[in-house]
């Protein structure tokens, strides 16, 4: 028995259904929110796995542009309303994936490398504009309890500000030496570190995040929207500046291109018709032109002699 010629394998045929649907879907108005949304979802695993990546800020724009571009989306208006809509949803996921960052953190007790300063924390962690947050940390002086002290400040870092307080001594005993501030907080989003001069030497006490010093979180105030509301403003600027800052600036280069390659054709094809008009207009001669043969002398001409009674040439 020969075999099908047509017959193809289970798993062709599935891929080739495959592409057939893709195609039709090609042709749907549906390509740009399905797009968009693959975009979404893209960029939340970004947010996920590559928060600290320099990468961040410049991957968003290429994969909006391959994803439309696999989609048949390849005219520029089009591009461009899949941009602002996909930059919309990429601002919505932003915002909301850093909420969730700030109204879940882990407390830190903030601490120098080497212990000297320690248990610098808030409390309490969360609150709002009326909350009074007390700010407490212990120096270590066991090794000389008449060591001195000064300098003790606490650092708050908003989102538009940093305060530099000084803290009062609460307690002091032979290992200990205790201080704390107290105040309200005028902004939703806060981190705080801590300063001290121990024996004319200088103690950084925070976070530390990859082995290196850092602000520690808090406090946060426990209200979402107002949480959102800033993050709600540099999402917005991260996408419609930078995000499609880039995505045009791509797009506009494909269409210069575009544009360029039609000027070009056109500038051709009117070349082109000019020559066949200048042709038409040129006026024909009615010339025989010799073979190449008879040119080259390679052609032999037939003899013959003329007839001696009416004079015509007679063939050899």
């Amino acid at each position: 028995m020969e075999p099908n010629p047509d017959y193809l394998p289970p798993t062709q045929k599935f891929i080739a259904f495959l592409k057939e649907q893709f195609e039709k879907f090609k042709k749907t108005p549906l390509t740009l929110p399905v797009g968009a949304a693959i975009i979404g979802l893209a960029f939340y695993a970004m947010l996920l796995y590559m928060l600290n990546s320099c990468l961040l800020p410049i991957l968003p724009p290429f994969v909006m542009l391959l994803v439309f571009w696999n989609f048949g989306i390849k005219r520029v208006k089009k591009l461009l309303l899949g941009g602002i809509i996909a930059c919309t949803i990429l601002m919505i996921i932003e915002t909301g994936f850093f909420v969730d960052v700030y109204s879940n953190y882990e407390p830190v007790v903030g601490h120098s490398e080497d212990y000297i300063l320690y248990n610098g924390m808030v409390d309490p962690l969360s609150g709002d504009a009326q909350t009074a947050f007390n700010f407490t940390l212990d120096i270590n002086i066991t090794k000389d309890p008449t060591v001195p002290i000064t300098n003790v400040t606490v650092m708050i870092i908003g989102l538009n500000d940093m305060r530099n307080e000084t803290m009062t001594l609460a307690l002091r005993d032979n290992e200990t030496a205790s201080y704390y501030y107290m105040t309200t907080i005028s902004e939703p989003i806060n981190q705080h570190a801590f300063w001290a001069n121990v024996n004319d030497t200088w103690y950084l006490a925070g976070d530390f995040v990859d082995g290196e010093e850092a602000g520690a979180m808090g406090p946060v105030y426990s209200s979402t929207w107002e949480i959102a509301k800033p993050l709600l403003y540099f999402s917005a600027l991260q996408a419609y500046v930078q995000f499609m800052g880039i995505y045009t600036m791509v797009v506009g280069m494909i269409w210069w291109t575009r544009r360029t390659r039609r000027m070009r054709e056109k500038q051709l094809n009117d070349w082109e018709t000019k020559r066949k008009d200048a042709v038409a207009k040129a006026p024909k001669e009615d010339t025989r032109v010799p073979s190449l043969a008879k040119a080259m002398g390679l052609e032999e001409e037939e003899d013959s002699f003329v007839c001696s009674e009416c004079g015509a040439d007679v063939p050899g």
